[in-house]
């Protein structure tokens, strides 16, 4: 009940506790009031009361349908990418909201010795599907596993379940991708493009395709300063692509930075030939395109906080939190364009319904492009971002911590390297002599070399930012009533980094670190010591600092004086 508490406070469950209705003042400036302001007054909080009880009504699937849920109602989908972070909180999503649905089809792969029917039901148990399983009993048997790989021809569906869906399917969501910025060119080409293309290709074997969404990065473009939410040209046809991933790696690898030209990995790159794959094979059927930015833990829903990925910023914050990350490069003064999945999830929910409602038969051109991102509306800059956590997340510090906080981010990187290396490297390689010469296992260095690993393809995105378009992505919210805004809010505008603070790093503690709120007390008097150890070793490092510089000034003036 106490991580119920203290991580699941849903606007929608909560508001009764959280007035909206403004409150009298009864100071003695304010002793009058007329039976006019009080009649005023009292219809616009009953007005408030109402709209709040239509929202837990809306919300708890106790109202009437929206525009949205009557669309899904009875429809068959087929989701790719369903075993990933977005993926399970896009599932969650239709089971509880959605769940007239007839079946969520999804593609799964055997993966570490289990079976994708093993697969599938061990994460239907995980935590982020109780409160559908409360909401849905039912819902759990409307999701299908169906064997697969995004890498194989054809997406390696079997000829029986190629039939039945091409027969029943009618909306697809590829929301597959290897998210590995350093992934090998022939694995990211095989999920990212080739597999996007037989998705595609499948599609249009589908008899009553109403609609497909292809969830693409806000990222893809990143050799334009103003992205926009159109088509450019890609770095390389998806033909040649497929062609060049075909050759041997090393031979790969030796021409990569040639390939890549002005893209910063292989994700991105092969994201952009993906978008090329959509315009070229989606033409004339209803598909939409969906550029998330980077996505995080969840704002709202089903629970606050959650996440099950490190990777990007999530994976930044754990290593601060911890206090294995010291320093990092980036400039705190650029823009952190960051989605809230549960956010994303519900635009991708949205726009799915949108391309279904607007498309036109023998639409041949015009295929929607939603840039879904944060910079447009709600901006913060990574030096906010990290302040914000700071200050809620060390109050709440984890039982895992190595070491105090102490982050010193620079946007020089010559002085990124000095304080890598006496904050990083030089404390790994004395905690690892320590160890060589106890009898112990050494593995500081190997792991902040790990670590290293993951901060550097931060870089590129903590030192720059992009200006990003959204106006279609507005349009789709303006277009929605406002039942639909309740059940699936998506609004950017609307969004507080001050409330996604509160439990993030709280989030992170207990979803993915799995270091329970019952050992919070401990893990404070933890906290304390760390601090005092922090403290004391600050002073002793100022104290040899002071004496070298006087040994060296003593040295100075006996070569000067003789």
């Amino acid at each position: 009940m106490e991580l119920e508490n203290s991580v699941r406070r849903a606007d929608a469950e909560n508001q009764a506790m959280n007035p909206t209705a403004p409150i009298l003042d009864y100071s003695e400036e304010h002793e009058f009031v007329s039976a006019n302001q009080l009649d005023d007054y009292y219809a616009k909080e009953d007005k408030a009361d109402a709209r709040e009880e239509e929202q837990r009504k809306l919300t708890k699937g106790k109202a009437a349908r929206t525009a949205i849920q009557r669309f899904y109602k009875d429809q068959c989908v087929f989701l790719t990418g369903g075993t990933g972070f977005l993926g399970k909180v896009l599932i969650e999503k239709m089971l509880r909201s959605c769940g007239d649905l007839d079946t969520i089809f999804v593609l799964v792969r055997p993966k570490k010795g289990k079976d994708p029917h093993t697969r599938m039901h061990d994460m239907l148990d995980d935590f982020v599907f109780h409160r559908a399983h409360d909401e849905n009993p039912k819902g759990i048997h409307k999701v299908v596993p169906i064997v697969g790989d995004m890498e194989k021809p054809g997406l390696g569906i079997s000829p029986e379940d190629r039939k039945m869906i091409t027969s029943k399917v009618t909306i697809i969501i590829n929301s597959a991708a290897t998210v590995k910025f350093d992934e090998k060119l022939s694995v990211a080409a095989g999920i990212n493009v080739r597999g996007t293309k037989s998705v595609l290709q499948l599609a249009k074997e589908c008899k009553h395709l109403k609609a497909l969404t292809h969830v693409s990065t806000a990222f893809s473009q990143t050799h334009v300063r103003h992205i926009e939410e159109k088509f450019y040209e890609p770095p390389m046809s998806v033909e040649a692509l497929e062609a060049v991933a075909q050759l041997d790696d090393d031979v790969v690898d030796s021409i990569l930075p040639t390939l890549l030209g002005n893209r910063p990995n292989t994700y991105c790159f092969t994201k952009a030939v993906a978008e090329d794959a959509v315009r070229k094979y989606g033409e004339g059927m209803p598909v939409a395109i969906l550029r998330p930015s980077i996505v995080i833990s969840t704002y709202d829903e089903p629970v606050r906080g959650w996440t099950d990925s490190v990777y990007g910023p999530t994976g930044l914050v754990v290593g601060i939190g911890t206090g294995v990350l010291r320093t990092m490069y980036m400039d705190l003064d650029k823009v952190a364009d960051m989605v809230p999945v549960d956010l994303t999830v519900n635009a991708i929910i949205a726009s799915t319904y949108h391309t279904a409602k607007n498309f036109k038969e023998n639409q041949t051109s015009d295929i929607p492009i939603y840039n879904y991102v944060s910079g447009a509306q709600s901006p913060v800059t990574w030096g906010e971002f990290i302040e914000s956590n700071r200050r809620h997340g060390t109050t709440k510090p984890t039982m895992k911590a190595v070491w105090y906080y102490g982050l010193n981010p620079t946007k020089s990187y010559y002085m990124f390297l000095f304080y890598n290396f006496f904050l990083h490297y030089l404390p790994a390689l004395l905690i690892d002599s320590f160890c060589a010469l106890t009898g112990r296992k050494r593995n500081m260095l190997k792991f902040y070399s790990k670590v290293s690993k993951l901060a550097n393809i931060l870089f590129y995105f903590s030192t720059q930012d992009w200006r990003f378009t959204d106006d279609n992505v507005r349009e789709m919210w303006r277009s929605l009533p406002e039942s639909d805004q309740t059940v699936f809010p998506f609004n950017m505008a609307e969004m507080s980094w001050e409330y996604m603070a509160e439990t993030f790093l709280l989030g992170l503690r207990v979803y993915l670190v799995k270091d329970d709120l019952s050992t919070l007390p401990e893990a404070r008097k933890k906290w304390n010591r760390l601090y005092f150890l922090h403290q004391c070793l600050k002073l002793a490092t100022l104290c040899v600092v002071l004496y070298l510089g006087y040994c060296i000034l003593n040295f100075i003036s006996w070569l000067v004086l003789g």
